[in-house]
């Protein structure tokens, strides 16, 4: 989770949505030109056929390993399968599938699950050149997340996403304590859940990390979650030093992260590097502004 944080007040945070790939399935319903599933026959529905390996396949993506395929399990996946292609069916029958608009979402899909699948690859590739030597770096050179981790304990109140108004925020912005948040949101008849919590230094980005241990770290301060947002004051500090396996764990972990997003990074780079663009588009992408970070703090 991304946090932006501020002594009181509510921040704008935008969403990242990602597409869906199910519509994919369109394209392989059809029996010509040889475009129907190879492979042993275990059902049919209409003209249709489902093969054992699209079976195996539902059972891959769900993640259901071999001793787990009961009888109960089978039926749900080749439920879910004939659901899916009668359906699918519906719609070639409708020709949904000869839309200008549904061959755009094929091919923005099938680019999209071809870059995540190369993507995945490179990445266990690199993250398996990890060895004991990198997690010991990685560790010293990371002391808030291991020898000098902390565990921040808060008193905070909770809100949900409708609650974060332009009153509320307004309302709020200039609260010393919780209880003045607590009076002003009751003033506007806002609900809201007063409960304890806690922060792990070992999950929080170093600039938040810097904010709470500053000397504004009795202040109240504002978070937005995915379901809502909080505010909260620091009650506690309590020294939780990681070693071991568990910080060997947590070690590989973030080093993964980081890999990731280098690669990720680099790969646009390329990408970019090796396009050429027509017409105006040419001075939109020469001239446009960089992308601002989606965490960036507001001002």
């Amino acid at each position: 989770m991304a946090f932006i944080f501020e002594k009181s007040g509510l921040l704008a945070k935008g969403t990242l949505v990602g597409a869906s790939v199910a519509v994919l399935l369109l394209s392989g319903c059809g029996k010509k030109n040889g475009d129907h599933p190879v492979g042993q026959v275990i059902a049919h529905v209409g003209q249709d056929e489902v093969t054992q390996q699209e079976l195996e396949n539902e059972f891959r993506l769900a993640n259901v390993p071999a001793d787990k395929r009961d009888d109960a399990v089978t039926k749900r996946a080749l439920r879910e399968i004939v659901t899916r292609k009668a359906v699918a069916r519906q719609a070639i029958v409708a020709k949904i599938d000869r839309e200008p608009t549904m061959q755009l979402d094929l091919l923005r899909d099938k680019e999209a699950m071809l870059t995540r699948s190369l993507m995945q690859r490179k990445l266990q590739s690199q993250v398996a050149g990890v060895g004991q030597s990198d997690l010991d770096q990685y560790i010293t050179t990371h002391p808030t997340q291991f020898a000098k981790r902390v565990v921040f304990i808060t008193d905070q109140i909770e809100l949900p996403a409708q609650a974060l108004t332009a009153e509320v925020g307004a309302a709020t912005k200039d609260a010393k304590s919780l209880a003045q948040v607590e009076q002003a949101l009751t003033g506007l008849k806002v609900a809201f859940r007063r409960n304890s919590g806690a922060l792990d230094s070992a999950s929080l980005p170093p600039q938040v990390l810097q904010q709470l241990q500053s000397e504004h770290a009795g202040d109240v301060f504002f978070v937005r979650t995915n379901g809502g947002g909080v505010f909260f004051k620091i009650t506690e500090t309590q020294s939780k030093p990681l070693a071991g396996a568990d910080a060997n764990a947590l070690a590989r972990q973030m080093i993964g992260k980081e890999k990731a997003e280098a690669l990720s990074q680099q790969v646009t780079a390329d990408a970019l590097g090796s396009a050429t663009y027509e017409g105006d588009y040419a001075r939109i992408m020469k001239e446009a502004p960089k992308d601002t970070p989606a965490s960036a703090p507001a001002k």
